[in-house]
């Protein structure tokens, strides 16, 4: 699916890296041991065939797995030329701890082939399968006479009797020391295992994430993509606004150094599109990192964990998370379904499991991701615990009604296996909230494991309305530290949400509660240029065309040089038919971004409706020749000159 030789050398440059095992070195000792065994399997197993060593069995098997611990060959005349290379093998990738490849001259000459003990058969080793066989014991009246047996049990008498019993164990499995049958497929599915043993050494996500980003990652970074784990959770403020907040933590973040100093500078960039694929919303964090060497010290054990939220109306959407490391050009992604709940129906959100929380934060001025008021959680980003933790479990019910507020009961279980082991029933009028639900519990009973929580509301009848589940796990040995990175919001009654939030009710079409927003976050900060320039958006669309030059005037007058800023006011112009002043707003729009037919095209209209023909001929054709692809500006400049 890569189309350009630029998009293929990226490619392959990355493929590389990704096997690297020192990564930061000049040296790709992988890359060299790989081309190390090309050059040999050409040199050494090429002979006497018509292809390239590195395309015989032989020569893929040597590639891939690199030299056998040792190598039995076998030149009998009972036999046809047998090489059997024995490996260590690596549980990772395949199920046996030492294993053995069988090659042979098939017919006695030529390439040497792989043998496959399932579809080849002991039959086809031997040279002349018709030769007289050594005694074979009849007293048994269940074995066969020797004129019963099969080709691959006559070849398999011989092996054993003429040449060596290993050979014989060699041509029914491919496991030394297990005794095998003819026909076993286990040997089959291990030649399947060593096969892939290259795809499963290195997880092929790298290759998604390039073909996915590379169109929106800037080039030089789609070629160093990371893993990551992540967490997102959907929480309501006290202000009713939903917030989407999550965790970020890739899989390693590498830092520059320069003059004592250890550095990076990393970009986030978070889109929203709704199920037609629309943005609704986008924003991008950087976040400059810059650390001491004892500072280093002591984070280096410490996974890198990125806190940030942001709000989001009611809907079903995707979210597209891109971080990238602006200095050593890696990057990640996640995407996740998102669905904010409407009005003030009953719903309950996800569980967030913490290990640790703090329930008395000092006022502050900003708010910061899992964050309600003086709650401050500190969320899990992958569930694991230790026995002597306690389990943090906190989670959002919206829309309680009388009845459920009064005598509404929260069931929480905890099972292993289907097998449930410990319930708590708690009252929801026993809780300080109707909406917000923390509940501690020690882990102290429950052993080393894999459990699942399942918390249900009841109501007095005991009818389950709502259930979430949530998997983790208890381990005995130590949990790493984390090194949490939290961005910064500010405090939940400024204008900055009411401004989000109006941009994606606009985004979304829904004009009424776009305007309410946008006009409350202009009324209480007037001075901000891009409040008042989502506020005019609004407007334009409403036809509201004085008011917006009641509110972008100001800035003009302040000084301020915006494309937008005159676009909008060269578009309020027109429509309440002040052409003079239109054209020159549209001139000082294009003076700032070159010439953009949409305005040249209105700027023509313009001096149209003014009576200035030939101006208006001269700004259509100069958009014309910026964009010639414009059949109703060619019409309209053929008609005018026949008509003038």
């Amino acid at each position: 699916k890569l189309e350009t030789d630029r998009d293929r050398d990226l490619f392959m440059e990355e493929f590389w890296r990704q096997r690297d095992p020192t990564p930061g070195t000049p040296r790709n000792e992988f890359k060299e041991e790989h081309f190390r065994r090309i050059e040999f399997a050409n040199k050494k197993f090429g002979r006497g065939t018509p292809f390239k060593g590195w395309r015989t069995d032989r020569g893929r098997f040597y590639i891939k797995l690199g030299r056998p611990s040792y190598v039995e060959r076998y030149m009998d005349p009972d036999v046809h030329p047998i090489e059997i290379w024995y490996y260590s093998g690596n549980p990772k990738f395949v199920r046996a701890s030492f294993f053995r490849l069988l090659f042979f001259q098939r017919y006695g000459g030529g390439e040497f082939e792989l043998y496959n003990q399932f579809l080849d058969g002991p039959k086809s080793l031997v040279t002349y399968l018709e030769k007289k066989l050594p005694p074979v014991k009849e007293t048994s009246d269940t074995e066969k006479v020797k004129d019963q047996l099969d080709p691959d049990e006559r070849a398999l008498i011989i092996l054993e009797r003429e040449v060596s019993f290993e050979l014989a164990d060699a041509a029914v499995s491919a496991f030394p020391g297990q005794k095998g049958n003819l026909g076993n497929m286990d040997s089959q599915t291990l030649l399947g295992e060593v096969e892939t043993i290259p795809h499963k050494k290195v997880d092929d996500d790298y290759a998604i994430e390039f073909l996915e980003h590379k169109a929106v990652v800037e080039v030089s970074y789609s070629v160093h993509y990371i893993g990551n784990q992540y967490r997102v959770n959907l929480i309501q403020d006290p202000s009713g606004f939903f917030f989407v907040n999550y965790i970020l933590v890739p899989d390693t973040l590498s830092l520059d150094f320069f003059k004592d100093k250890y550095f990076t500078n990393l970009k986030t960039s978070v889109r929203v599109t709704d199920e037609l694929g629309k943005t609704i919303f986008q924003g991008e964090r950087n976040t400059p990192i810059e650390l001491r060497k004892e500072e280093l010290k002591v984070l280096e054990k410490r996974s890198f964990h990125l806190h940030d939220s942001f709000p989001l109306v009611p809907g079903n959407y995707t979210m597209n998370l891109l971080w990238e490391n602006m200095v050593t050009k890696e990057f990640t992604s996640v995407e996740k379904k998102i669905s904010i709940p409407e009005g003030k129906e009953l719903h309950m959100s996800g569980l967030v499991l913490a290990r640790k929380v703090s329930r008395d934060l000092p006022k502050s001025q900003e708010s910061r991701a899992f964050q309600l008021g003086k709650l401050q959680i500190y969320p899990s980003v992958n569930n694991i615990f230790q026995k002597e933790d306690s389990l943090f479990l906190f989670l959002q019910i919206y829309g309680l009604n009388h009845n459920l507020k009064q005598d509404g009961i929260l069931e929480f279980s905890f099972s292993q296996e289907e097998r449930t082991l410990q319930t708590i029933i708690k009252n929801i009028s026993e809780y300080n909230s109707d909406r917000d639900f923390l509940e501690e519990i020690p882990l102290e009973k429950l052993k080393p494991g894999k459990y699942t929580v399942k918390v249900s509301l009841l109501d007095q009848k005991g009818e389950i309305h709502f259930s979430e589940t949530e998997r983790f796990s208890i381990i005995t040995e130590p949990i790493p530290g984390s090194w949490v990175v939290a961005q910064t919001n500010p405090p939940a009654d400024d204008p900055y949400y009411a401004y989000i939030m109006g941009v994606q009710y606009l985004n979304k079409g829904e004009l009424q509660r776009a305007q309410m927003e946008l006009a409350d976050a202009y009324a209480r900060k007037p001075d901000a240029l891009d409040y008042a320039l989502s506020y005019a958006r609004v407007l334009l669309t409403l036809k509201d065309f004085q008011r917006v030059k009641e509110i972008l005037i100001p800035f003009v007058e302040a000084k301020q040089e915006d494309f937008g800023l005159f676009y909008s006011l060269g578009n309020a112009s027109q429509e309440i038919g002040e052409f003079g002043e239109a054209i020159s707003y549209y001139q000082r729009a294009l003076n700032l971004k070159g010439n953009i037919t949409l305005i040249l095209n209105a700027m023509g209209e313009c001096y149209f409706q003014l009576g200035e023909t030939e101006q208006a001929l001269q700004t259509w054709k100069k958009s014309l020749d910026t964009n010639p692809h414009q059949e109703n500006i060619k019409k309209l400049i053929e008609n005018l000159k026949e008509k003038y």
